[in-house]
């Protein structure tokens, strides 16, 4: 069986922590009311050279994670709206752009723990303005720091609060 599209969730700390033993404050907010399709791009760094005996090498440097949620339509009962009006009408920069992203995978909708992953991630607008459709501040999300397994519980997903446990998932 094939999970569906909502069994990953994603969500920003709208208090803007940027380090991962503050999750325990976060605001999580759940990202994609209006967004059909949002992916994590994640941008491998990888070389491949040939030496002089005709041999092929591969240099792995790792990731450049990135993510782009497009649209976001400004919504003044969003948390993370202010946040990234002050960004992009602002102009800031570095650690005023930082926070903490969590995903949380639902591989068993009856399980009472799902696997979850905290990061350390810059949010940066791309733009703002747009259609008719809305005012729409389109942002990336790029991973900037630490990451932690762990888990979340059901009820804490359920409850709009998603409440994050370090430690690898059993």
């Amino acid at each position: 069986m094939k999970l569906e599209r909502e069994a990953l969730a994603t969500y920003l700390d709208t208090a803007f922590h940027t380090k991962l033993g503050e999750a325990g404050e976060a605001e999580f907010e759940i990202i994609g009311d209006d967004i059909e399709q949002m992916s994590v791009e994640l941008n491998s760094d990888t070389e491949q050279i040939k030496n002089i005996l005709g041999q092929t090498r591969t240099r792995d440097n790792g990731y450049e994670a990135s993510m782009d949620a497009d649209p976001f339509y400004a919504d003044p009962d969003k948390k993370l709206y202010p946040k990234l009006r002050d960004i992009a009408m602002n102009r800031l920069k570095g650690d005023k752009c930082k926070t903490l992203m969590l995903e949380v995978i639902v591989e068993d909708t009856a399980a009472e723990t799902h696997k979850g992953w905290l990061r350390e991630v810059m949010v940066k607008p791309q733009s703002y303005g747009g259609s008719t459709e809305g005012f729409n501040i389109p942002f990336t999300v790029s991973e900037d720091g630490a990451i932690q397994e762990g888990t979340v519980t059901a009820e804490s997903m359920r409850s709009g609060k998603p409440a994050f446990t370090a430690g690898a998932a059993a």
